[in-house]
């Protein structure tokens, strides 16, 4: 299953890539000259790219599961849920508006930085089918039981904030409602093949924190998410420095 995800979150990422070059060849002057509205919904677009290729890449690299869900079902909606965001950046988007291009940067930005984040602590652990390869309780999985599908939720938001229609709305309640569905299934597999765990379930909310402060406390409390999160979040504005300089350069 890695490879099939891999490409179609690819052909999603690449695709909206070529649809944005072929914007600012149509109308150089614009991004050459660009206002703020301009660089927010440049940026905006930027962090979905992200996103989306760190759905991509995640995939790639895993240890064996020491268990897993042989139901059809749970499968079957793991791969649904993980192929919905590629393909809400290929719905069109609504007419620019600063308000809501500047909360998908927020949204889009926060993913990326926290997503990664916990996955510096999940490493090769990731899984896509409900599965089960180790017991994660340290970073972000202190505070809620499934961070990674929290940020995934928030980037897909980020990137529905820049479409706001009916069909994106639609996606988001589906997306919403598969993650929890898969979250328990994977739950259950965890159960099954750790014994901790039931212990660790009792301790940790499963998605929503009780103290939305949680993740700031992390940062003052826990010196090695400190420094990774230091490590990412200089990694992705810098990212996005690059793009807001270089792109009118490149148009202008």
């Amino acid at each position: 299953m890695r490879l099939p995800i891999f490409l179609y979150s690819l052909y999603a990422l690449v695709h909206d890539v070529i649809g944005f070059s072929g914007q600012v060849a149509q109308d150089p002057a614009m991004w050459a000259h660009a206002d703020a509205g301009v660089i927010i919904a440049t940026l905006a677009r930027v962090s979905q790219w992200m996103f989306v290729a760190l759905l991509a890449v995640l995939p790639l690299f895993r240890h064996r599961p020491i268990a897993k869900s042989t139901a059809l079902l749970p499968r079957f909606a793991a791969l649904v849920t993980v192929c919905i965001p590629p393909f809400c950046v290929l719905l069109d988007r609504a007419p620019p508006n600063l308000f809501f291009n500047l909360m998908a940067v927020v949204a889009g930005v926060s993913a990326s930085i926290l997503g990664v984040l916990t996955l510096s602590f999940l490493g090769r652990s990731f899984s896509v089918m409900p599965e089960a390869r180790r017991l994660v309780t340290t970073g972000p999985y202190r505070i809620v039981r499934h961070p990674l599908y929290l940020f995934e939720l928030l980037g897909v938001v980020g990137i529905l904030l820049q479409v706001r229609s009916l069909p994106g709305l639609l996606l988001l309640a589906l997306i919403v409602v598969l993650q929890i569905a898969r979250a328990r299934w994977e739950e259950a597999v965890l159960d099954r093949a750790i014994p901790e765990f039931a212990a660790y379930r009792q301790q940790v909310p499963f998605l929503i924190p009780l103290n939305a402060r949680s993740f700031f406390a992390l940062l003052r409390e826990d010196p090695t998410a400190r420094r990774r999160s230091a490590v990412v979040m200089s990694s992705v504005f810098g990212l996005l420095a690059v793009v807001v300089i270089a792109l009118p350069r490149l148009v202008g």
